[in-house]
């Protein structure tokens, strides 16, 4: 056996270790250096990132707070409009229609009647008082003007004859009065509301439009008539009826708008009033009235006015004549029918309502 002796110095081993650490701990160095390098790095990257993504934001945030300003301004702008035109809009129910107030109290005047002065004010509760001056031939003409405010036009009431005081006027004896009456409601005396889009002249007449725009047909409903749109037959649009608000509206007219496919556009107003008369024609004692062509805005209108016999709804076994008026009017392929009908012999005596 080989005997091996380690004749090295124990210094030498000492010294070899010391480098082998050395070694070791600059190599831990430089990986902790390098490390450190790289997260350093690594965290200016993110730290640009993040500065850019707050820059970002910033901006965004800017521009959402011209968009909060532009919004405050156009509210401010909105409630500004919206007071101007409330203020417009109260002015507009302030507004009196002196033509058509002046056109209606024209309609109750008697021949032998001329008025001096027409004031008007505005009493508690809202109620307009007229008060008028004038001459009248008679005692006689002075109460039948009283009598036609309260009863033909439906825009007065209490109307009532203050004095009368007789006067000699070129040797001729007339009757000098006052006179007091009230308007029914302030809303008789402007322009009708709308319902729609289409436009209704000024006629003095509170009401609505109604409107189809399927066909592009409209009709004018004035107070007091109720619209329903309920089916009562397949071609009919509308149902319009008298509404019966006192003991007075013992009749109930009806009005319907109905429609029509026309087939041969050179005879179609002929076609649809034949189409139409043929039904009723069969009815129990059908007799025409009278028959008119004329034209409105352009268009042919054709009116036919006929009667028939029915059983009274009042008095048993009993049969009334009750009649119908229909107009016909054409647009392009679709034929448009107005019928005004009794719904009772109570509207015998009141048709040209």
């Amino acid at each position: 056996m080989l005997i091996e002796i380690n004749l090295l110095p124990e210094s030498y081993y000492k010294a070899k270790r010391l480098k082998q650490m050395i070694a070791l701990g600059i190599l831990i160095v430089i990986v902790v250096v390098a490390g450190m390098v790289g997260l350093y790095v690594v965290t200016l990257a993110q730290a640009q990132s993040l500065k850019t993504q707050i820059k970002e934001v910033e901006e965004k945030q800017k521009e959402f707070t011209q968009t909060l300003i532009e919004m405050e301004n156009i509210k401010k702008t909105n409630a500004s409009v919206k007071e101007y035109l409330d203020v417009i809009n109260e002015l507009k129910d302030k507004q009196v229609y002196w033509s058509l107030i002046l056109d209606n109290v024209n309609k109750t005047i008697p021949n032998n009647v001329w008025l001096n002065s027409l004031n008007n004010k505005v009493e508690a509760g809202g109620v307009r008082t007229f008060t008028a001056t004038g001459v009248g031939l008679y005692k006689e003409s002075v109460a039948d003007f009283a009598t036609n405010l309260n009863e033909s036009t439906g825009f007065f009431k209490n109307a009532f004859v203050s004095s009368m005081t007789e006067a000699v006027i070129n040797g001729r004896t007339s009757i000098n009065f006052a006179m007091t009456f009230q308007a029914i409601e302030d809303a008789k005396i402007k322009p009708p509301k709308q319902m729609g889009v289409a436009d209704v002249s000024k006629t003095g007449i509170y009401g609505s439009n109604y409107i189809n725009k399927e066909y592009n047909c409209s009709v004018f409903v004035p107070d007091g008539w109720k619209i329903s749109t309920a089916a009562v037959a397949s071609n009919v649009l509308v149902v319009i009826e008298k509404e019966k608000r006192d003991v007075k509206s013992k009749y109930t007219p009806t009005v319907m708008l109905g429609i029509e496919k026309i087939t041969k556009a050179d005879t179609a107003l002929k076609e649809l009033k034949a189409l139409n008369e043929s039904k009723f024609s069969k009815w129990q004692g059908y007799k025409k009235i009278s028959e008119k062509e004329f034209t409105i805005n352009g268009e042919k209108v054709s009116d036919l006015e006929f009667s028939w016999l029915t059983k009274s709804k009042s008095e048993k076994n009993k049969s009334v004549i009750l009649m119908q008026r229909q107009i016909y009017c054409v647009k392009g392929s679709t034929g448009f029918i107005i019928t005004c009908s009794d719904s009772d012999e109570g509207f015998r005596n009141n048709k040209e309502e």
